[in-house]
């Protein structure tokens, strides 16, 4: 696939630091940077903008919420194939406590400072126990953008999507404590990265980088 264009696409407010431990060089890579929002525009309405930056037939390597957009995006256009990590591919892969209520109004009543402010719950939320690993998350939790964070929890907790899209390749942790284990995953299409939490493609990028590395070839 040397020839395949890659985008990646983060996660939630999240900028491209979180793929700086994972090297693709000689694909050379894009990151898709979040474009701002539109009055009331839902996920599959953002993807369908976000579509028109990328080139048909390409790779799309989605992070958490990046890796939702992928999907949506695979929608509006053809795709040689679609990795997610720490991601789902449809709605049933997403917890049942994150669908049964609506988190955002939560999000909502807490002061903005707190909200992008990193603390020992966020960590061990994002599985993370080393230093360094620390500071990064608390680095780009505070360069977050408000609105947009508020809006992708809100277009997490309502995906309703249920294709089934053949090209998607799912990585996750074993020890994910955001979007735990998805449920209804075909063998064929998974890696379970053992230990891993959803901070894990900065946890355990080595691993990540190689199962990437072995689909990129096929």
């Amino acid at each position: 696939m040397k020839n395949r264009k890659i985008y990646l696409l983060s996660g939630l407010g999240v900028d491209g630091r979180v793929f700086d431990n994972i090297d693709l060089n000689e694909y050379q890579p894009q990151l898709i940077e979040w474009i701002p929002l539109l009055n009331h525009e839902d996920i599959s309405e953002y993807a369908q903008r976000l579509s028109t930056l990328i080139e048909p037939k390409s790779v799309l390597i989605g992070l958490s919420f990046g890796g939702m957009v992928a999907i949506e995006i695979a929608k509006y256009i053809s795709v040689c194939k679609i990795i997610l990590v720490s991601s789902a591919s449809n709605f049933r892969q997403i917890p049942w406590l994150f669908r049964l209520w609506d988190w955002s109004k939560f999000i909502k009543v807490l002061p903005k400072r707190l909200i992008l402010k990193a603390n020992p719950v966020t960590f061990w939320l994002f599985g993370i126990t080393r230093r360094h690993e620390k500071i990064l998350l608390t680095q780009i939790l505070a360069d977050t953008d408000y609105n947009f964070l508020f809006w992708a929890v809100r277009q997490i907790i309502q995906w309703k999507n249920t294709e089934v899209n053949s090209k998607v390749i799912h990585l996750h942790g074993t020890k994910d404590r955001l979007l735990q284990q998805p449920l209804k995953i075909s063998p064929a299409e998974k890696y379970w990265i053992k230990d891993g939490g959803h901070f894990m493609i900065i946890t355990h990028s080595d691993e990540i980088e190689g199962i990437i590395r072995k689909e990129l070839k096929q």
